[in-house]
């Protein structure tokens, strides 16, 4: 949880106000909780400029490429989240055990990739429009450091149950990130910040 909320409005705030307006007045009691959504998609070494768009069709993709689960790029029945931060890193597969090798924030692979451009959509309607990832250099952002490559975006971004997301992030010259022999490199996006999800029973 952040000790700071530039906007003056606590996430739990803008999260029960958002769903108030669809109609989801039981959002202010459900649990509270911290949430990490994640997808990951094959980079192509080979290509020039490529276009990805995280989170559609997640529900065919499996753990640990992603953790949407079933729910695919929509929130289940009864749980939302604030979106507070976005994270985009790169990784290795290798193609005969599928074994992972962690790699980084996608801005240590090569500089260019500050120039990487980040939309976010919710049912169609883009909130998050061409954000470089230049954000998630610290020499650049107050909010990172060395261990916090994240945007932390200045307006909190709510997610309702039930509507479906895309985060689409477009990387210029591709073939910059060189594999270990016989892997395949995926970048992953990270959703980032505080949720609700359904407690019929109590909350803690």
């Amino acid at each position: 949880m952040r000790e700071i909320y530039q906007s003056g409005v606590t996430p739990q705030q803008k999260l029960v106000g958002v769903n108030n307006k669809f109609g989801n007045t039981g959002i202010k009691d459900q649990q509270g909780t911290s949430r990490i959504i994640y997808d990951s998609l094959l980079y192509n070494t080979s290509a020039s400029t490529q276009t990805f768009r995280f989170f559609e069709d997640s529900a065919s993709r499996n753990f640990p490429l992603t953790n949407t689960g079933s729910d695919g790029n929509k929130l289940g029945v009864g749980d939302t989240m604030v979106i507070q931060s976005i994270g985009i890193y790169y990784f290795f597969v290798d193609r005969t055990t599928k074994e992972i090798t962690w790699g980084a924030p996608l801005i240590n692979a090569q500089r260019y990739f500050n120039l990487s451009l980040i939309n976010f959509e919710i049912a169609n309607n883009k909130v998050i429009k061409k954000v470089t990832l230049t954000e998630t250099n610290r020499a650049y952002n107050k909010n990172t450091s060395t261990d916090n490559n994240v945007i932390v975006l200045e307006t909190q971004i709510v997610l309702p149950p039930l509507l479906p997301y895309i985060l689409e992030l477009q990387v210029p010259l591709a073939g910059s990130i060189t594999p270990p022999a016989n892997n395949d490199v995926y970048l992953q996006a990270q959703i980032i910040g505080t949720g609700g999800i359904i407690a019929p029973r109590t909350t803690f």
